[in-house]
């Protein structure tokens, strides 16, 4: 299929809500917004490499867009645009251009509230190596998403289903490709002094063009004759707080389970957003992941060699522990300085061991 075809099927899921959604009564157009930042940072491992890290420097541009298209009594359609470049001064392989469109309708009903969405998510990596020719290295990520939720009369509890399905398209070799359908039920209630927590489980099934992996008689990783089927159990809990800031604690747990050998895994996940003022113009910001991921039934006298470590890995490209930090200082309305600290690891897992660390100072405009 063309790289113009997989445009175009794309954009399909990600007008899905403005196809399907009744459009709001007395319906008009109501806002828009956006901000851009600039930053300019240093990187100690762009290569993501265990021995010999490399670092350099780097700009960072981000764009974004958001707008309400329609509003209305009955429900509203909304849409947002993100882009963000990186752009490495020597280290030129890292530099990845990176987007992502979102359409969302919401239609409130006295039985059910249904709220639609389709997006695309693209990558571009425009001077990465490949041993191809006239070929590029990029994925494209459409999807759609609906949730059809209730809000019940017992101590303001909401309950909903949500069902998913993604295309993850993945170039210049197919080993990742995969199209995934979720479906998981939640329940979510204000507990007290503006404290909510959500209850929720589901699963994820994902089908791979690629074939899975098995051992031979010999015990050496070989291509097996079907391909590669998963399965993602999880169950998770989170809380938010927002009064005087913001705080949002979840906690999952996963079970993977696969038909290729060694992808069966058991993953702790905890994640913690906080935002908070310091002083009166002053603003930081706190995201944090810590994973622990077992693989279950992976022998110790085998070993995944590294060019098919992509195998074992999702496109989150093995950044399985992250921390973000940025202290905001604002001088205007629309003007503020940011200092921002990233740090990417994989400790606490059974992966390749390695850690980034990514330092930025930027400006911010818009709103």
């Amino acid at each position: 299929m063309s790289f113009g075809k997989h445009i175009g099927i794309s954009i399909g899921f990600a007008l899905f809500p403005l196809l399907v959604l009744p459009l709001p009564s007395a319906a008009a157009f109501s806002s828009l917004a956006g901000r851009a930042v600039y930053s300019l940072g240093y990187d100690d491992n762009v290569r993501e490499e265990t021995d010999s890290e490399e670092g350099d420097f780097l700009h960072r541009i981000i764009l974004e867009g958001r707008a309400r298209i329609l509003a209305g009594e009955q429900g509203r359609l909304s849409g947002t645009f993100w882009s963000g470049a990186e752009l490495f001064q020597h280290e030129d392989e890292g530099n990845q251009i990176k987007s992502k469109v979102t359409l969302q309708g919401i239609f409130q009903h006295p039985i059910l509230n249904v709220d639609l969405k389709g997006n695309l998510d693209t990558s571009y990596y425009p001077n990465r190596e490949i041993e191809l020719e006239n070929e590029s290295y990029y994925y494209l990520k459409p999807g759609a998403q609906m949730k059809l939720s209730r809000e019940l009369p017992w101590r303001n509890l909401e309950a909903g289903a949500i069902g998913t399905y993604q295309y993850f398209d993945y170039h210049p070799w197919d080993d990742l490709n995969y199209h995934l359908l979720a479906y998981s039920a939640q329940a979510d209630a204000r507990v007290s002094g503006g404290w909510r927590a959500q209850l929720s489980a589901g699963q994820d099934r994902r089908w791979y063009s690629s074939l899975a992996f098995r051992l031979d008689a010999d015990g050496n990783l070989d291509r097996a004759r079907y391909h590669r089927r998963d399965t993602i159990h999880e169950v998770s809990l989170s809380g938010s707080y927002y009064n005087a800031f913001l705080l949002k604690p979840v906690y999952s747990f996963q079970v993977g389970e696969s038909n290729s050998y060694g992808l069966d895994y058991t993953n702790h996940r905890i994640s913690l957003i906080f935002s908070s003022p310091l002083f009166r113009s002053t603003l930081v910001h706190l995201f944090a992941v810590v994973q622990v991921k077992r693989y279950s039934n992976v022998s110790e006298n085998v070993s995944w060699p590294e060019y098919l470590r992509i195998l074992i890995a999702d496109e989150e490209d093995e950044n399985l522990n992250s921390i973000n930090v940025r202290i905001e200082q604002k001088f205007t309305r629309h003007l503020s300085l940011q200092l921002t600290f990233n740090r990417y690891s994989n400790e606490f897992s059974e992966s390749r061991s390695f850690a980034r660390n990514v330092y930025l100072l930027g400006l911010r405009w818009g709103n």
